[in-house]
């Protein structure tokens, strides 16, 4: 498809194939995806019997979108393309370009980017996809965090790169809404989502599949404006207006249109606009408010009247007792074994209860807790233990206490 097929009334082959295979694999994809639950038996039985893959895996939403079942939907999303794309090319030998279908494939495409880049763009700035380092983070050594891990924590830590990046993605969505920045903010879309893709790419973060799908999107909107940007961009050459023809002949639906256009301009402004003042975080409203909460070093750890030396080989006295997430307590042993227990908090009787995968029975410790010590008492996997321990200050990490500096005399890289 050329910069003029929009106006063109005869379509070469070649381009009526590639639009027919196009049309047909993203609307299919748009479809499986938000219907995929729905078809659960199909979408095994297509797994097992055609690509032979077996029918067990999970359907259920891990926070992952290369999943099995992900590369089941996108086989079955591909098969079907073809097939579709074959019937159509047999029944539409007659048709002669497909001028009107590709004006609403393309709006189809705008409003899914759209959708995607907002949802995207708030999750950053209102700082609900990258949280702050967390405390088990804090004393985890890099050389232990997955690749995604370190992106994570990487991301998550300014506010203001956040709400930066996050603004971008926004900006791109919403002049998307128009058709007369559509190319510009294809340009914007492309550029950010290139960038995510390798991100998911090179640090093995499992959103694969949908971000190179958001780059193939946006790169179809350009598609039918190669001409005018290779002739703008790399030849200096000037370029013609484009005379956009107006589908939606009813007065009533454009006004429609153009007032939901405005407002959702307006509303997505007015919260980054506002976040910037006030710095809310999503991610902060899962982070616990007891006064337990933080980093606590173990000084004094005693089994069974035994107190256990601090060895490196030891595999049950502990290291550090965190906790920093609602219900979630962490335990990190010696030798860098992590436990994590649900946690309950009883603050008129001071009593704390431990709840474990492989355990269903509660384990109960009381607590006490003075300035920066904590002292439990308790039972735990059928082990009496009586743990002194003293809080570690968050200021005290490096990644916290560096602030921005105008002026450096020399590196400061650790």
């Amino acid at each position: 498809m050329n910069s003029n097929q929009l106006s063109q009334k005869n379509w070469s082959l070649t381009s009526k194939t590639i639009f027919r295979f196009t049309f047909c694999y993203f609307t299919l994809f748009i479809l499986l995806l938000f219907l995929a639950l729905f078809i659960e038996t199909p979408l095994r039985w297509f797994a097992d019997t055609i690509l032979n893959w077996g029918a067990d895996f999970k359907m259920e939403s891990t926070g992952s979108g290369d999943r099995s079942f992900d590369y089941v939907r996108f086989a079955l999303n591909l098969l079907l393309a073809f097939f579709t794309t074959f019937i159509w090319t047999l029944v539409g030998k007659k048709r002669n370009s497909y001028t009107t279908l590709l004006y609403w494939f393309q709006t189809v495409l705008r409003v899914f980017l759209v959708i995607a880049m907002i949802i995207y763009g708030l999750a950053k700035v209102f700082k609900g996809q990258f949280a702050d380092p967390s405390l088990e983070l804090l004393i985890q050594p890099v050389g232990e965090m997955s690749p995604m891990g370190l992106a994570w924590t990487f991301m998550g830590h300014s506010m203001v790169y956040n709400i930066f990046l996050g603004s971008l993605e926004i900006i791109g969505g919403l002049l998307l809404l128009n058709r007369k920045t559509v190319m510009l903010g294809s340009l914007v879309v492309l550029g950010i989502m290139v960038n995510v893709a390798f991100m998911n790419l090179t640090y093995d973060i499992p959103v694969k599949l949908f971000s190179i799908h958001l780059v193939i999107m946006a790169s179809i909107l350009l598609i039918t404006n190669r001409k005018r940007i290779l002739n703008f961009f790399f030849k200096n050459e000037a370029v013609e207006k484009i005379h956009l023809i107006n589908y939606i002949k009813n007065t009533f639906l454009l006004k429609t249109i153009r007032f939901i256009k405005k407002t959702i301009i307006i509303v997505v402004t007015i919260l980054v606009v506002i976040q910037c003042f006030f710095n809310f975080k999503a991610t902060e409203q899962l982070r616990s408010s007891s006064k337990l909460r933080g980093i606590w070093k173990v000084e004094t750890f005693v089994k069974q009247q035994d107190t256990i030396a601090p060895l490196l080989t030891n595999d049950d006295r502990w290291k550090y007792f965190i906790i920093d997430q609602k219900g979630k307590a962490v335990v990190k042993k010696m030798n860098n074994h992590i436990d994590r227990y649900s946690f309950e908090e009883n603050s008129d009787t001071k009593e704390i209860v431990f709840k474990d995968d492989k355990n269903s029975l509660p384990q109960k410790f009381t607590y006490e807790v003075s300035n920066d010590q904590l002292k439990l008492q308790g039972d735990l996997n059928n082990n009496k233990l009586s743990i002194q321990l003293k809080n570690i200050p968050v200021s005290q990490f490096r990644l916290l206490n560096r602030k921005f500096h105008w002026v450096n005399e020399s590196t400061y890289n650790y």
